[in-house]
């Protein structure tokens, strides 16, 4: 429990300085060490071998999105649409991922086909990494500390969702949610987390720290919300990707905490699919 807590201290430090004190260039260099180390561990979920491979496709794939539009676009001009686009198409991956959940392991088959899992890790980590550089680059140009602080506001939804299940759950549950991808987590413990995230977003928006998306009120409540209740699918689908390989974490850099991918596993989704709803429901894709 102590390595645990230690753990978990500087890496609140790390994200504080990355979002405060990084210049956005940095920031964006911080964003594909954290993208190539969870490409790096997502390898062996996909039933490679070697972790070689994906690692070349996701850097191929990284590599690609920041020819067609360059990060520096994002705060210097305005966001491209291709960026909206990819973004976007997670939306569509993240709603199928819930039935491929929801019917785990009876059609799990897709699992052993490397292709299809790595068309899958692709849809989680890129449109993940173009959402952190989106959110990052609001309103850059005139106060370089409004996307730092969007950001942390929207992974406190993750977080204060994953602390309330976690809590309640231990306190209250008793009904599996999905107990073929995890055991440990109940409906009751997901109620709380949610119920808690609400109370985060309504306090980050009283606090005023969605910048200009509070212009889109109903855009941000909708997104918010979508953004709480997607972060526990993107838990339960690496969940399921580690039990196909009977994996417990999917990595060891973090003492106490697993690998890259399991402390931001939520994450995958949520960002993604806030940015997607909120530029659908406020027509900023069309």
């Amino acid at each position: 429990m102590l390595t645990r807590i230690i753990t978990a201290f500087f890496l609140i430090i790390a994200v504080i300085l990355w979002l405060f004190v990084a210049s956005y260039p940095i920031f964006t260099i911080g964003a594909l060490f954290v993208y190539m180390l969870a490409a790096y561990e997502m390898g062996p979920l996909l039933g490679f071998k070697s972790k070689v491979p994906f690692v070349v496709v996701a850097l191929i794939a990284a590599t690609l999105c920041f020819y067609i539009a360059p990060p520096g676009l994002y705060i210097e001009t305005q966001i491209p649409n291709v960026v909206k686009y990819i973004i976007c198409s997670s939306l569509i991956y993240w709603c199928i991922a819930f039935f491929l959940v929801r019917s785990y392991p009876n059609n799990s088959s897709w699992l052993n086909n490397k292709i299809l899992g790595s068309i899958a890790a692709l849809f989680m980590l890129v449109p993940f990494l173009l959402s952190l550089l989106v959110l990052r680059a609001e309103n850059y140009s005139q106060n370089v500390h409004t996307g730092a602080y969007l950001v942390l506001a929207i992974m406190a939804l993750v977080w204060t969702c994953d602390s309330g299940a976690y809590f309640t759950g231990r306190a209250l549950g008793k009904t599996p949610l999905i107990v073929n991808v995890s055991p440990k987590k109940t409906r009751e413990g997901l109620l709380g987390g949610i119920v808690l995230a609400i109370l985060c977003l309504l306090v980050c928006d009283h606090l005023g720290l969605y910048g200009s998306y509070v212009n889109t009120n109903g855009a941000l409540m909708i997104s918010g919300f979508a953004c709480i209740i997607f972060s526990v699918l993107g838990d339960l689908v690496e969940s399921m990707f580690k039990r196909k390989v009977n994996l417990k974490d999917s990595g060891k850099i973090f003492p106490g905490h697993g690998g890259m991918l399991d402390r931001i596993d939520s994450q995958l989704a949520a960002l993604p699919v806030f940015l997607s709803l909120y530029y659908l429901i406020s027509g900023q894709i069309f």
